[in-house]
């Protein structure tokens, strides 16, 4: 009986320690080439992660039968990731109305973007966000691909969830 309980642990020990060897073989996600390709387009602003719960914006609007005011979701932030000919970057937040329409914000408000590889992952530097001379927004990604994009902020680990538009 002793055997066999020491071969089990063994087996187990044995199986653990290669999981463990192949785990560091496995790639760490998207390098920058491919994050740069994903990244660059419209993205839907749908809800933030603060401290592992989910955080929507809101907002007041009528309801169908146009008889009260409800609260609804917010989802008519869009952020868009735009790259010229000459490899220019352009970060601008507009809005969507209810027929699906971009407007143009009101602040006029754009700035730069950049992606850089770093040891722990790619993170994504948006540069004059709000205004000029704005601190930089560094926001690692966690997770991107045709339809999907999780921001985590750097400084609070906020993560920030978005859907292509």
């Amino acid at each position: 009986m002793k055997r066999i309980i020491l071969f089990v642990l063994a087996g187990l020990l044995s199986v653990m320690s290669v999981q463990a060897q192949t785990a560091d073989v496995q790639p760490k996600g998207k390098d920058v080439a491919e994050t740069l390709r994903l990244i660059k387009g419209q993205w839907r602003f749908v809800y933030k992660i603060i401290e592992n719960e989910v955080h929507y914006d809101t907002r007041v609007q009528p309801n169908a039968d146009q008889t009260k005011m409800e609260i609804v979701i917010d989802t008519m932030a869009i952020h868009s990731y735009k790259m010229d000919q000459r490899g220019r970057t352009q970060y601008v937040v507009n809005w969507e109305n209810a027929t699906g329409d971009l407007i143009v914000n009101d602040w006029d408000v754009s700035g730069k973007w950049d992606i850089k590889q770093t040891p722990n992952g790619i993170d994504v530097h948006v540069l004059d966000a709000y205004y000029p001379g704005c601190p930089p927004i560094i926001r690692r990604v966690v997770n991107i691909n045709q339809r999907q994009l999780l921001l985590q902020d750097s400084t609070t680990g906020d993560k920030y969830y978005f859907e292509r538009r």
